[in-house]
């Protein structure tokens, strides 16, 4: 379904990374685009030097121009603002950067989503199809827009990692292939309540068919029943039970159990020790791969390679017997116990930040169970107080770099001091990865 651009008046809202590409793609198109956002100018003078010339602008007001005849919106805007109203009560279409790119792209989509481990899935899938002498282009959610992908000439495969504020105005997207890797609570500041949350993730296979296939988390009490509607050959996933069809651990051997066949694609304990840590983000990139055909020696040589990203389960560094970890991209509840099921030693978690509206409670006795100390920073502090009420001994600190050295003060040989927050970082840092960068730079410090 292709759009007819060329004289048409569209509206961006916001001037991020994924506005600016869309902007310049209907630019280029021959649309005439004009880009709006709450900023002022003077907040956003480096983004104003990349829009192509001919892009009009429009500061401190996002509401779309009055003769916009379609309006895109960006990730962080949430299709139920009220400066939305007035477009959609006179019938603008009003659609997300992935629905537009859907609309214009020729090749074969992957698309991942899921609460957490997206980013690693999408990234360890994508240099598997690139050992395997595929050309694929990989972005969405994951640095470069898929809008800007369509621009970088043809490929194979365009594998997407998509998020649940990404799905809010995309309609038409028909991966071959859609991965659902797990669902807790996040975004509750965005999304009205759970269902919606579950509702938007749900979308990414909604106009699959039976030659397509949905590969879901049987371990995860969110996803595994979601296919139940889906035509599309189901797969799952399990680093818990043995499955009739799909990759699952068998002891510390992960096995394919495909096409009527079961094949062993290697023990955990031949993976590089920071890939040991990722093993429910390696299992669905196996699926992915073996379900197009991929040969078993480009997963292999891929998974001994991969080094990881950076912010997710990285190693920092290991001092005095301790292995310091940053999980600073760990943002919300699900993402902090998966990271602290991950490890079989004590650890000495430091969490908190900025609210978003969640609920901790689901940690408590994980926290009780895994953590040895919790140091607490971050505006939560109190809201983590509550959930704990006097069952774990923790400590408060003002500054990540107190944190860091109340937590050495209390881990031994053979610890882990794990950041992994369970909260946005805007009340101390810019974004996560700054709260990340600032880490390793204390740890490697110490």
């Amino acid at each position: 379904m292709t759009m007819k651009l060329k004289n048409k008046n569209f509206s961006v809202v916001g001037l991020g990374q994924t506005g600016i590409a869309a902007a310049n793609f209907l630019s280029r198109q021959g649309a005439l685009v004009t880009v709006t956002d709450s900023k002022s100018r003077e907040q956003l003078l480096e983004p104003l030097k990349l829009l192509c010339a001919d892009v009009k602008t429009r500061f401190q007001d996002p509401k779309p121009s009055s003769n916009a005849e379609g309006v895109v919106l960006s990730p962080g805007v949430d299709i139920r603002s009220p400066f939305l109203e007035e477009a959609s009560r006179r019938g603008i279409e009003i659609i997300s950067e992935i629905e537009l790119a859907n609309r214009f792209n020729t090749v074969p989509i992957i698309a991942i989503t899921g609460t957490n481990g997206k980013s690693t899935c999408t990234s360890l899938t994508a240099e598997i199809f690139v050992k395997a002498g595929k050309k694929v282009h990989a972005g969405g959610n994951l640095g470069t827009p898929f809008i800007s992908l369509l621009e970088s000439g043809n490929a194979d495969y365009r594998i997407l990692e998509l998020s649940s504020f990404q799905m809010e105005a995309t309609s038409t997207l028909h991966p071959i292939v859609s991965v659902i890797l797990n669902i807790s609570l996040d975004h509750m500041d965005r999304h009205k309540d759970f269902k919606s949350y579950i509702e938007l993730k749900k979308k990414v296979f909604a106009r699959q068919t039976q030659s397509d296939y949905l590969i879901l988390n049987q371990d995860d009490l969110n996803t595994r029943d979601l296919g139940k509607d889906c035509p599309a050959e189901i797969i799952f996933f399990s680093t818990k039970i043995e499955l009739e069809k799909g990759i699952f651990l068998r002891g510390n051997k992960i096995i394919a159990r495909l096409n009527n066949r079961e094949i062993e694609v290697m023990s955990l304990e031949s993976l590089p020790m920071r890939m040991q840590w990722q093993v429910e983000n390696i299992l669905p990139a196996i699926a992915i791969a073996l379900t197009l055909n991929l040969p078993h020696d480009a997963i292999k040589r891929t998974l001994y390679s991969f080094t990881g990203l950076e912010h997710r389960l990285e190693w920092v560094r290991n001092l005095d017997g301790v292995d310091f970890i940053n999980d600073s991209k760990g943002t919300n509840v699900g993402s902090v116990c998966k990271s602290l099921n991950t490890f079989r030693r004590p650890i000495i978690l430091i969490a908190g930040g900025k609210d978003k509206n969640t609920d901790f409670f689901p940690l408590k006795n994980l926290i009780k169970e895994k953590v040895k100390h919790l140091v607490l920073i971050g505006e939560t502090r109190n809201k983590f107080k509550e959930i704990l009420n006097g069952s774990l001994g923790y400590e408060e600190s003002d500054s990540l770099e107190e944190a860091v050295g109340l937590a050495k003060a209390k881990a031994q040989a053979g610890d882990i001091v794990l950041l992994s927050p369970a909260c946005s970082s805007f009340d101390m840092f810019k974004d996560y990865a700054d709260r990340g960068t600032h880490f390793k730079a204390i740890v490697k410090n110490l």
